[in-house]
């Protein structure tokens, strides 16, 4: 039995993680510092200039293979989205947004003038 406090922790975890995955790594700093204040939502906290390098990726055909899979399709981005996520975070990246079939990525870049790849 599960007492109504684990049941309400589950439950904020678990809208916390579609949070993260709704607003991506860069939108789960910004809710991070404006509710760490009192616990008040604060939208006029001043943003911070982030350099990094973004990338776009789709699914070559989605129609297609759409109208091939139809109610597998979503199986299929599933997998797709998988492979993307673990070769971007394998590579010091960041999944931002999912779109359906398409991906946007994101690599955050020090603040030096190198431009050298940050791991975080």
């Amino acid at each position: 039995d599960s007492s109504e406090t684990d049941v309400l922790e589950q439950a904020i975890t678990k809208m916390a993680a579609l949070l993260q995955v709704g607003f991506g790594s860069a939108g789960a700093e910004i809710i991070a510092k404006n509710l760490s204040d009192m616990g008040e939502l604060n939208p006029m906290i001043p943003g911070v200039r982030v350099n990094a390098i973004f990338g776009f990726a789709d699914i070559r055909n989605f129609t297609f293979a759409t109208e091939g899979l139809q109610q597998d399709v979503m199986i299929f981005v599933n997998k797709v989205a998988a492979i993307t996520h673990q070769h971007v975070v394998s590579s010091g990246g960041h999944p931002n947004k999912n779109i359906g079939d398409a991906f946007l990525l994101v690599w955050k870049l020090k603040g030096g003038k190198n431009g050298t790849k940050s791991s975080g």
